[in-house]
């Protein structure tokens, strides 16, 4: 089978969204490197399979550990993974349920993968089945997971309070579905959408920005 039949094959396809997602998964765990045999052990993989996969992929010096986060970046970009189809919800309880139930972050193939609330009288809860962590947790996080977009769903004293630890976590982009207008650095982009109703409408324009930023 030629190089370029390999790539296309839709096994592969395959292998690289398990390699992407357990990869990822050891990096919340902690991990920064891995050997290519204890992922082929540990996804019932042939070890010369995964070894090709990488090879073909541009993972050279492959018998040696691999910066996890190189890896990743080279399958999301191989998947076309989007960073921003992954986002962090700032919140407090009430206006956070609104964000979690609404329709509008699937109809745009977004999901939220961690919830936090700015709150300094915090207590452990969760919104439909989301853990909502405190925001001493979001730096450390968001360093892992690679996350840039955020959602702020909060009451109107603790939108900016949400803000800054969204900034402080490295966010790219804001969407903003409060009702105040948060002060922001310059180089992070935002976007103001107070009815949920018109979200859907909001993640496809931070979406639009993001990717002429990407060009």
């Amino acid at each position: 089978m030629s190089t370029i039949g390999h790539i296309l094959n839709t096994e592969f396809q395959k292998r690289a969204t398990r390699y992407l997602t357990f990869l990822k998964y050891w990096k919340v765990k902690g991990r920064l490197n891995f050997a290519p045999s204890e992922m082929a052990i540990a996804l019932s993989i042939k070890k010369d399979v995964v070894l090709k996969d990488l090879h073909l992929l541009g993972v050279f010096n492959i018998t040696e550990e691999q910066p996890i986060s190189n890896v990743i970046n080279v399958l999301e970009t191989y998947l076309e993974v989007k960073r921003y189809s992954e986002v962090f919800l700032i919140c407090t309880r009430t206006h956070g349920k609104a964000i979690i139930t609404s329709k509008a972050l699937t109809e745009q193939g977004i999901r939220v993968v961690a919830a936090f609330d700015p709150s300094s009288n915090y207590e452990p809860y969760e919104i439909e089945g989301v853990k909502v962590l405190g925001c001493d947790r979001i730096n450390s996080l968001a360093e892992r997971m690679h996350i840039t977009l955020m959602v702020i769903a909060t009451n109107r004293e603790m939108s900016q309070t949400a803000a800054s630890a969204a900034i402080k976590a490295g966010a790219k982009a804001i969407l903003n579905t409060t009702e105040i207008d948060l002060t922001l650095p310059d180089e992070v982009l935002c976007i103001k959408s107070t009815d949920v109703s018109q979200l859907s409408e909001g993640i496809k324009r931070i979406k639009e920005l993001l990717d002429k930023q990407k060009r």
